[in-house]
């Protein structure tokens, strides 16, 4: 039995359709974090993520408010931005992580996340990483130390104030998460 489920849900943005006649089942499981620098779109993917459901938080980590958290398809998702992620109060959350989702904009360029992945993987080297380049159609070609990398196009934005993110991109990225995951 599923820990969640929900049938044709559908759900929007404001005027914005993000969900369409969406059926999902979640189970309790894998702890995924969320990073990326300030505006690159982390709160507004938490925000396009089908059917959220509650999120508990992993065994011996300090209780710390967060942004945004929540779980979905067996996923317990939540938000750390580059500052807090930086600062060694949230290491033990960050150890705590299955997977990373690192989220950057195309026009900020690989530098905007160097620092950050650079700590990361110092903090949990073991620990794979999906790189979602934002506002982007085609490889950057950057070359990171990275899992893998997904790109969301030009016409499905994530930023602060909307959540355009097309419900394919969220399920091809969730889908990359899960491989990641299982060591695909």
């Amino acid at each position: 039995m599923a820990y969640l489920e929900g049938n044709s849900l559908v759900a929007a943005y404001g005027t914005v359709p993000i969900l369409h006649e969406c059926s999902v089942e979640v189970e309790k499981g894998e702890l995924a974090v969320i990073v990326g620098p300030n505006g690159a779109g982390k709160s507004t993917l938490m925000r396009s993520l089908p059917e959220q459901a509650s999120f508990a938080p992993p065994p011996g980590v300090p209780e710390m408010f967060l942004d945004h958290a929540c779980s979905c398809r067996t996923l317990q998702l939540y938000e750390i931005d580059e500052p807090t992620a930086l600062g060694t109060r949230w290491a033990d959350w960050l150890r705590a992580a299955d997977v990373f989702l690192l989220i950057a904009t195309v026009a900020a360029g690989p530098a905007a996340v160097t620092i950050l992945l650079a700590y990361l993987q110092a903090t949990c080297p073991e620990t794979p990483c999906l790189l979602v380049v934002n506002r982007c159609d085609e490889s950057p070609g950057w070359e990171l130390p990275v899992d893998a990398v997904e790109m969301l196009a030009p016409g499905a934005v994530l930023d602060e104030d909307r959540a355009l993110a097309e419900p394919a991109d969220i399920e091809r990225i969730l889908a990359r998460l899960h491989g990641l995951l299982e060591g695909e």
